[in-house]
């Protein structure tokens, strides 16, 4: 035996008990005998300590044997109990073994006592073996893992009730059959050659690897195989035993982890994650976009913090923003300069966000870098048109429009002293007055209609269009209103929309023009039935001063479109049902305007 053996004798006759033990000592590598001399005193010491075997004489004065056995089954858990007897008989022995004894022995000499010996080893051995196999079986059974036990044959001898639920067989089906039966052939020639590692004088124990289980019904089920061999001596193999793991969700979300990161890798903005835990919080992930973008490669970023791409004109209430952000477990956005490895300066507009455990705690913040360069350049530049723009419509609206006033003022002057109905240089200049003054009116409104709309209100679409064809000379043209809708938009600027639109049809089909309204798919449109559109001037429909009509200024449609940039809407020429001019208008689901 490999450990040692607590072995409690009871006989009557303590010369018995003398002799028994010495051969026990003899015969034993590592044994202690406690011996008593009637059943009672043999309880207690049993109530006391823990034994590995009992050894018992039948014919006792208190109580037979059997009698002992029985109570000692009542009071103690089970351990190996062999009748040691001089008073032999096929009726006692057949008592015996029918109640239960490990063993049975009739009193004798040294080759008697050397088999009594060789019974408490082999008893407790077998105790031993089967408390630990006990033990392992009520764990595998706990854990609920398949298990198999396959022969040296390569048969299966044994699957347990998780192995038949995983196959969908009964495990009446699967005993006797081989695995090829659930696996396919290269599964079965993996599993082969796993095994010879582990049957190897220099292979491991246990081998583990990926195994596609075909079950009765259904799909494959990814499994991972934790196998090894039966306890074998010498070379007589009995086979090998093996517990399978469903990794199914395991696989599921080991690829839903790898797409993540895929699309964090090649995400078309800079992304960095950093740890809090860690002092000075910082970055622990970087992706592709960020190398790129700030000219630092992964391991010049990651373990440092992000501040390491400010600089000089970094502006530190921006900074500050972020910080604060950071304190109150909050998500913001913020626009810096910041600077490449190479010192080039670059807009850089940052977003972060906790990440949070389930318990709410924030275990990381995640950062997302665009570079805005060249927007803020656009921005700065449309800052400075719009400056200018805003220069010239003073110019126009005071320097030009005062000396225009007085010389019209003058030459109605000069008009109204001609007899017989005036003079026709005089009418003629009055006309020429009366267009500059009109080119002067559409060049302030195209200034104006450009400015973004920045608190847009909802509109009745209907009532809108209806109003503004009551300030159009519309003469003897048409209306047709085909839609219920409201709009986010200013009321007075959606007015101008369709005042230019309407002029627009008038001028270009004529007084008789019948125009009609109607919704589309996230928009509206205004068609007539004119001729439709030049296709000359097609492709420069919006641009101010372009216009296929004497006498226009050509600035309607550049107004129109100005209009509807400004509200983040788009406007499209086209043609309509009837051949005619057609503007569709779309985008006004958007619930913010576009920036200007």
């Amino acid at each position: 035996m490999s450990g040692a053996i607590d072995v409690l004798h009871v006989d009557d006759d303590p010369s018995v008990l003398d002799l028994a033990e010495a051969y026990l000592e003899r015969e034993l590598d590592a044994v202690a005998v406690t011996s008593v001399t009637d059943p009672e005193t043999a309880l207690d010491r049993l109530d006391e300590a823990a034994f590995d075997c009992v050894v018992s004489d039948y014919d006792m004065p208190a109580m037979d044997g059997l009698e002992f056995f029985e109570t000692l089954r009542e009071r103690h858990r089970k351990i190996p109990f062999v009748l040691y007897t001089g008073k032999g008989s096929e009726e006692i022995a057949s008592q015996a073994l029918n109640a239960g004894v490990t063993g049975y022995f009739q009193k004798g000499g040294p080759e008697q006592l050397r088999r009594l010996a060789n019974r408490v080893d082999q008893a407790v051995d077998e105790h031993r073996t089967k408390e630990i196999a006990e033990r392992y079986s009520t764990v595998i059974e706990a854990l609920g893992y398949p298990v198999y036990v396959v022969d040296e044959t390569g048969e299966f001898r044994f699957v347990n009730e998780p192995f038949a639920e995983l196959t969908g067989y009964d495990r009446e089906e699967i005993i006797g059959r081989t695995p090829g039966f659930i696996k396919d052939d290269a599964a079965v020639a993996e599993a082969e050659d796993r095994l010879g590692t582990i049957l190897s004088h220099d292979g491991p124990d246990v081998q583990h690897f990926a195994v596609d289980i075909v079950p009765k019904d259904g799909e494959p089920i990814p499994c991972r195989d934790h196998m090894a061999a039966l306890p074998y001596e010498g070379d007589s193999f009995d086979g090998s035993v093996g517990i399978l793991r469903d990794v199914s969700d395991e696989r599921e979300r080991r690829e839903e982890l790898e797409t993540k990161t895929r699309a964090l890798d090649e995400a078309p903005v800079g992304i960095t994650i950093t740890d809090p835990a860690r002092e000075d919080n910082p970055m622990v992930y970087v992706n592709d976009r960020f190398v790129e973008m700030t000219g630092y490669d992964r391991e010049e970023s990651i373990g440092v913090n992000c501040r390491f791409l400010q600089g000089p004109d970094t502006e530190e209430e921006s900074v500050q923003a972020l910080r604060d952000a950071i304190d109150a477990e909050e998500s913001t956005s913020v626009e810096l300069l910041n600077y490449r490895k190479d010192g080039t300066e670059f807009w850089n507009r940052v977003s972060i966000a906790p990440i949070c455990d389930a318990d709410g705690a924030v275990t990381h913040w995640v950062g997302f870098q665009e570079d805005i360069t060249a927007f803020k350049e656009r921005e700065t530049a449309l800052e400075r048109q719009n400056d200018r723009l805003d220069s010239f419509a003073s110019i126009v609206s005071h320097d030009l429009r005062n000396p225009l006033n007085v010389a019209q003022g003058r030459v109605q002057l000069a008009q109204d002293a001609v007899a017989d109905g005036g003079d026709e240089n005089l009418s003629a200049a009055l006309d020429a007055l009366d267009r500059m003054e009109s080119i002067v009116e559409r060049t302030l409104t195209l200034a104006r209609e450009g400015e973004t709309v920045g608190d847009p209100e909802p509109v009745d679409l209907a009532a809108v269009v209806t109003d503004s064809w009551s300030t159009v000379d519309t003469a003897d043209a048409s209306l047709s209103i085909e839609t219920e809708r409201e709009v986010l938009a200013d009321s007075d600027r959606l007015r101008n929309l369709f005042e230019n639109l309407m002029r627009n049809a008038v001028d270009h089909v004529g007084p008789t023009v019948s125009i009609r309204v109607g919704d589309l798919p996230g928009g509206f449109f205004v068609e007539d039935d004119g001729p439709g559109i030049d296709p000359a001037v097609a492709d420069s429909l919006f641009e101010p001063g372009e216009s296929g009509t004497a006498g226009n200024t050509g600035f309607g449609l550049a107004i129109v479109q100005e209009i509807a940039t400004a509200h983040g809407w788009t406007v499209e020429a086209t043609t309509g049902e009837e051949g005619g001019a057609r503007f569709e208008v779309r985008g006004i689901d958007r619930r913010t305007p576009a920036p200007r």
